[in-house]
């Protein structure tokens, strides 16, 4: 009897836990994987000793911006346009009425802050550059330490910069006073927005096919249905198609997964969990199917997809042109002493791809299983980073280089190295100089035509 009572305490505790979890927002501690929204964590803390003889001299980066609001204003939303309208003809049902006081509640938090990083976001990169600056002193080690800081045209990018400046600025004052700016980069950062072949992909490539066979499996509209069928009244529901439908519970599910990321501003509000519970309208199957349908999207149409050379992935190219010719310039000049960029998840991605680093190049031979290659939450999180941090051997005047992803030691597939993981430079850069002749880019080459006229 003892035995049965504890195994029963065991499972009415998982089961409170359970609930808790899928309750509010406290779903979204950053144990919780929600794909392009999981909020981030270091992947590593203790490294691989440096090999004798070789300092660290500097560091070449790109960062994903820091965890966000949503990116458009509640309101232009379809499901507050939907919900507006079905309250006004009252035919809300009663979990209608509240989902659109939840709408409502949402659009308190965000109406100023939309398209903006979050204070969890600048917490993020703060805690980012904190870490380079105790893992790397000596890159750091002058008086006025030479930056280069690059941003897209995108506000988000500059906060995301400005975070992590704040962040090496309290570890040492001094490193914020020798800091150049470009602040829209986009050709390298924002390659995606110039390519007429990548935008005809996007909207009509063979990615769509690959996509819906997995919407069948995960049964997209049953879920979608269901869910919809939760808020208005019958004679309503008639009016909606399947787009509407699909579109409705895309919404909401972006409303759910972005609560972790604007913990801080929805207290500022005076708002609660129950305030914001758009988690207890799902099912946790059906969370679950969600969230590896917009992880395989993401696969298809940022990373390797189905095909690892794929204009997915070829766009890439300025931006692993600019990451070569930016270490040439500073093994010429020793200036400046970091390259950092911080561009968007539609960077990191396709630049990992690029690069071929292991468990983020690889492609899918059938959509079905292409998380086992490739999983969101550990290449594109909030404040994902792709780091080159180079040591030098002053007798030799020899340079190593080493990968950090999401600050994770990685290797690099079809590049073979003695001394893991740490690479020689030279070999590295002929392997990438191989990689882009394969793709006709050559590092001199106008990357905006490049973007204009890639096939």
């Amino acid at each position: 009897m003892a035995v049965l009572m504890a195994i029963m305490n065991r499972i009415y505790i998982l089961l409170l836990l359970t609930a808790f979890s899928l309750s509010g927002f406290a779903q979204q501690k950053p144990s919780i994987k929600l794909g392009t929204k999981t909020l981030y964590q270091p992947l590593q803390s203790n490294y691989t000793p440096v090999p004798s003889g070789y300092k660290a001299v500097y560091i070449n980066f790109i960062g994903r911006h820091g965890a966000r609001h949503l990116t458009k204003d509640v309101k232009v939303s379809y499901a507050w346009r939907l919900l507006k309208k079905a309250d006004s003809l009252n035919v809300l049902n009663d979990e209608g009425k509240m989902l659109w006081k939840m709408v409502s509640n949402l659009d308190k938090v965000e109406e100023k802050g939309f398209a903006s990083i979050s204070k969890t976001g600048a917490e993020e990169l703060e805690g980012i550059a904190k870490r380079m600056y105790t893992n790397q002193k000596n890159v750091f080690s002058g008086n006025s330490t030479p930056l280069m800081i690059s941003t897209t045209k995108k506000g988000r990018t500059k906060e995301s910069a400005e975070a992590f400046l704040a962040g090496l600025k309290a570890e040492k004052p001094s490193l914020t006073e020798n800091v150049k700016f470009n602040y829209a980069d986009d050709d390298h950062l924002r390659f995606y927005d110039f390519s007429k072949t990548y935008n005809e992909f996007e909207e009509h490539g063979a990615w769509i096919k690959e996509y819906q066979k997995l919407a069948n499996i995960k049964k997209l509209n049953s879920i979608t249905d269901q869910f919809v069928n939760k808020f208005f009244k019958a004679d309503f529901l008639k009016s909606l198609n399947p787009e509407n439908r699909t579109t409705f519970i895309e919404d909401i599910y972006g409303f759910y997964t972005i609560l972790g990321a604007i913990e801080y501003e929805i207290k500022a509000v005076n708002l609660n969990d129950t305030d914001l519970n758009f988690a207890k309208y799902f099912i946790a199957t059906d969370l679950k199917a969600l969230g590896v349908l917009g992880d395989a999207e993401d696969f298809l149409k940022k990373g390797p997809g189905m095909n690892a050379n794929g204009i997915q992935v070829r766009i890439a190219a300025p931006l692993l042109a600019d990451f070569i010719n930016t270490t040439d310039s500073y093994l010429k000049s020793n200036s400046p002493k970091a390259d950092l960029r911080f561009a968007h998840a539609e960077t990191v991605a396709p630049f990992a791809a690029i690069m071929n680093i292991k468990g983020a190049s690889e492609p899918a031979k059938d959509i079905l299983s292409f998380n086992q290659v490739w999983k969101a939450e550990k290449v594109i999180p909030f404040s994902a980073n792709i780091q080159w941090i180079f040591y030098k051997n002053e007798s030799k005047n020899q340079y190593l280089v080493k990968f950090l992803l999401n600050e994770k030691e990685v290797a690099i597939n079809g590049l073979s190295t003695k001394t893991y993981p740490y690479y020689n430079w030279d070999s590295v850069r002929a392997f990438y100089l191989k990689k882009l002749k394969s793709l006709k880019v050559r590092l001199n080459d106008n990357m905006h035509d490049y973007l204009l006229n890639v096939k």
